[in-house]
């Protein structure tokens, strides 16, 4: 039997998050599911996009035990769950990118307050791609996680930002208390791990500033160089070539120039830009695991900042080799 997972009105059709149903397709998978929960259930099919195990499938599609059927969502109003238009994703991380460059170049106090905005709208973003699924998170508590990251940071430095960590994961399950719709375990935990990576990534981007103004500079570049490369490789769908792989040559090639540029050492820069680009990997992993259910590294999540989930989990481990390596 296949696993079906619901999300939205189907879920509240079917009455049930998840059920088992025979098949060998994902059409006399979703056949079982319309005979068991009825005619609310098949109307809401139509607008509904359908994975298996993580990936893009149709009526045809081979289905076995163990397999995975997840039906995203419709949403309210009937429309599926769809991507941002292409140039808007692209678009607001390089607005963002460029703001960062600016910032950093003007002054500490500006990147504070400009990585404080880039937060806040990121967080707000990841909330509300969350709750197109029926998982709502916690925004408050993110931002909040992103303000005391920063402000910690700025302050105290590196015990300020091991601080605002705690922090953000004790604020994360107090909201949670006060504010029943964020009880289930789901919300939970999307919202404690939000926060966490909000807290950490803001608060070592100043930590870093704190350390040199040019090292802040290689990591935008390393950053900027793996999300363009992963966005243009998945856009061009080029057969054989992994995205993920392409974006990890490319944040090392711009490791290196960024160390030639604005190091004393290669090696340094060269490293943290290696454990960058695998955190920003897993920062989009684990960006679509809360937007849209599911690890779809290259396939289409809700969201216009999903990249920059992958950008703010990569700050800190690009920081904290710097620190113990140069």
């Amino acid at each position: 039997m296949a696993r079906l997972r619901l999300f939205a009105d189907l879920r509240e059709a079917a009455g049930t998050p998840a059920a088992d149903l025979p098949g060998g397709t994902v059409g006399e998978v979703l056949a079982g599911a319309v005979d068991r929960f009825g005619a609310d259930f098949e109307r809401g099919l139509g607008s509904a996009h359908v994975w298996v195990n993580g990936e893009d499938a149709g009526l045809d599609t081979r289905v076995g035990d163990g397999d995975e059927v997840a039906l995203l969502p419709p949403v309210s109003g009937g429309t599926s769950v769809v991507r941002s238009p292409a140039l808007l994703e692209i678009g607001l991380v390089a607005v963002i990118a460029a703001a960062l460059v600016i910032a950093n170049e003007i002054s500490l106090q500006w990147l504070a307050s400009t990585v404080v905005v880039a937060g806040s709208v990121w967080a707000w973003d990841l909330g509300e791609s969350a709750a197109q699924r029926d998982v709502p998170i916690g925004a408050v508590p993110v931002v909040a996680a992103v303000t005391a990251g920063v402000l910690a940071s700025y302050r105290f430095g590196i015990p300020g930002l091991a601080a605002a960590c705690v922090g953000a994961v004790v604020g994360a399950l107090v909201w949670a208390i006060f504010t029943p719709r964020l009880r289930p375990i789901e919300s939970v935990a999307a919202t404690v791990s939000a926060a966490l990576v909000g807290a950490f990534g803001s608060g070592a981007l100043v930590v870093l500033r704190l350390r040199s103004r040019d090292e802040v500079l290689a990591f935008l570049l390393v950053a900027a160089v793996s999300v363009a490369a992963m966005w243009a490789t998945s856009r061009a769908d080029l057969p054989g070539i992994d995205p993920l792989v392409v974006g990890l040559v490319a944040a090392l090639a711009a490791g290196a120039a960024g160390g030639a540029i604005w190091g004393d050492d290669l090696w340094p820069i060269l490293i943290a830009s290696a454990g960058a680009a695998l955190a920003l990997i897993a920062g989009r992993n684990l960006g679509s695991l809360i937007r849209a259910g599911g690890f779809y590294l290259v396939e289409p999540v809700p969201g216009s900042l999903h990249y920059f989930d992958g950008v703010l989990m990569a700050a800190g481990p690009f920081w904290l080799i710097l620190s113990v390596i140069a």
